[in-house]
């Protein structure tokens, strides 16, 4: 690629950006929906034992907190 991209993916790039910042409540719904895919992975974990929420701290960054119950971690593969 050439890293021009075309006006219309910029601009759809900008709306999901900006409809993240405008509805924090939908952003923290998404987060934690991937965090639990990829935990589901390697550990036995209900949704409804999994908190997650999105703050903004006085210095006006995003802090994540999550608290998760596991019931048991899921024994990996050995790599050769």
């Amino acid at each position: 690629m050439n890293g021009f991209e075309p006006k219309g993916v910029e601009k759809l790039k900008q709306v999901l950006i900006n409809d993240k910042h405008f509805n924090p409540e939908r952003l923290n719904d998404v987060l934690s929906c991937d965090i639990y895919k990829v935990l589901k992975n390697y550990m036995d974990v209900d949704k409804d034992d999994m908190l997650t929420r999105l703050d903004l701290d006085e210095n006006g960054n995003y802090v994540l907190r999550c608290k998760v119950k596991c019931k048991r971690l899921k024994i990996m593969g050995l790599l050769s």
